[in-house]
């Protein structure tokens, strides 16, 4: 039977641990410190571009990223009638639209059906990180992006964001 005296219990506190065994054998090694996180460096920037492009009625959402795979960004597009006029005089269902999408070989994209959508200024965001993430981008960058830095990061009440923010012209 295994004990851990009170003493391997301060060396495991300490970053050792030590196991006591029945004869009075104390065995000592160095607690692995398990693989480096970049949390342990501090900070992190994150590089995030957002572009659009029009293909017979589907708005394409895409960007590049440093962000690792597996990693979501979350996108809104909207439309400006969908933020000046009231939804029962919209033209089409839909002038807003939302969802994720997951960044594979540093690229994401999403696609977003603009059928009926009029002309107009349309405004996409993307965001990140928008729970939930993947247990090790949440380990790499904070539950709320607490280990985020940068220019494109935004603190809103101790939560912080990266944003970009695309604006253009819908031509139908």
């Amino acid at each position: 039977m295994l004990r851990l005296s009170i003493a391997a219990l301060g060396a495991v506190i300490r970053g050792c641990l030590c196991i006591s065994l029945a004869g009075g054998v104390a065995a000592c090694a160095p607690a692995d410190p398990g693989p480096e996180r970049p949390d342990d460096q501090g900070t992190e920037s994150v590089a995030l571009t957002v572009e659009t492009r029009s293909e017979w009625r589907v708005l394409w959402v895409e960007g590049e990223t440093d962000l690792p795979d597996g990693a979501e960004v979350q996108y809104r597009a909207s439309h400006a009638l969908a933020r000046t006029a009231p939804a029962s005089e919209w033209p089409a269902a839909n002038l807003i639209a939302s969802g994720r999408a997951t960044v594979q070989d540093g690229t994401y994209w999403a696609q977003i059906n603009t059928l009926n959508w009029p002309r107009g200024e349309v405004r996409v965001v993307v965001q990140f990180p928008v729970p939930p993430q993947p247990a090790s981008v949440v380990e790499r960058y904070g539950e709320f992006g607490e280990r985020l830095t940068g220019e494109n990061v935004l603190d809103i009440d101790g939560v912080k964001i990266v944003e970009q923010e695309h604006v253009f012209e819908h031509a139908p």
